[in-house]
C-alpha cells in the first residue's frame, strides 16, 4: 500500500513539473541564417540572450557554421526565455540538442557574445555571462577580432563613434573599422546615438 502511494505521489509531482515546463519540441531545423538565428516548422527563431557577429564582419561566418553544424537538419528542443517574442517577430529561445544548450555553447566558445541590453529580460543572463568571461580571458573567437579590444569604434566612413558593444557598431566592415584606445583619440568625432 506504502509503495502504491508513493508511486502516486512520484507520478503525480512529475506529471506537475512536466506541466509546468516551457520546453518545446522536437523540432526539425530546416534553415540557418546566421550565428543567432535559425529557422523550424513553428516558426523563425532567435537564440536568447546571445548575439553574434553580424553578416560580413569578424567572425561572422564562424558563429554562422558553428550554429548550422550544431543545428542544421537535426532535433532541436525549446525553452521560452522571459519575452516570448523580440520586435522583429522572432521566437526568443534557448536551443539544445542533445541536452547540449545552443546558446552557452555559442558563447563559451566565442561565437557570440552576451546581449547586455537585455538584461533584464534574459533568465539566463548571469550564467551567460560568466560563459563569455571564460571565453574573454581565453581569447576565444570574436574575442580575437580587432573592435573587442577598442575602447570606442568608427567607420572610415563617419565621425561618429560608438561603443564596440553596440549593434550599430556591429554593422561596420572590418576593413572600414577605426579602433579608438582612449577618449583622447575621439577628437573630432561625435558619440554615436543609439549607444
Amino acid at each position: 500500500m506504502l509503495q502504491k502511494i508513493l508511486f502516486i505521489f512520484v507520478l503525480v509531482f512529475f506529471t506537475a513539473c512536466a506541466a509546468n515546463s516551457q520546453i518545446q519540441g522536437p523540432f526539425i531545423v530546416t534553415k540557418v541564417l546566421d550565428g543567432d538565428t535559425l529557422d523550424v516548422n513553428m516558426g523563425r527563431i532567435r537564440l536568447a540572450g546571445i548575439n553574434t557577429p553580424e553578416l560580413g564582419t569578424c567572425f561572422s561566418s564562424e558563429a554562422r557554421d558553428a550554429l548550422a553544424n550544431l543545428t542544421l537538419g537535426k532535433e532541436i528542443y525549446l525553452e521560452r526565455d522571459q519575452k516570448d517574442k523580440e520586435k522583429y517577430g522572432r521566437f526568443l529561445r534557448y536551443v539544445y540538442v542533445n541536452n547540449l544548450s545552443v546558446n552557452d555553447y555559442l558563447v563559451h566558445y566565442g561565437y557570440a557574445v552576451v546581449f547586455d541590453y537585455y538584461n533584464s529580460t534574459t533568465n539566463r543572463y548571469q550564467e551567460l555571462k560568466d560563459l563569455e568571461a571564460e571565453a574573454k580571458a581565453a581569447h576565444l573567437g570574436v574575442w580575437t577580432c580587432p573592435e573587442q579590444n577598442c575602447l570606442y569604434v568608427a567607420s572610415k566612413n563617419s565621425k561618429i563613434y560608438h561603443r564596440p558593444d553596440c549593434p550599430t557598431a556591429r554593422k561596420i566592415k572590418s576593413e572600414n573599422l577605426l579602433c579608438f584606445h582612449s577618449e583622447e583619440e575621439l577628437a573630432g568625432y561625435t558619440p554615436g546615438k543609439s549607444c
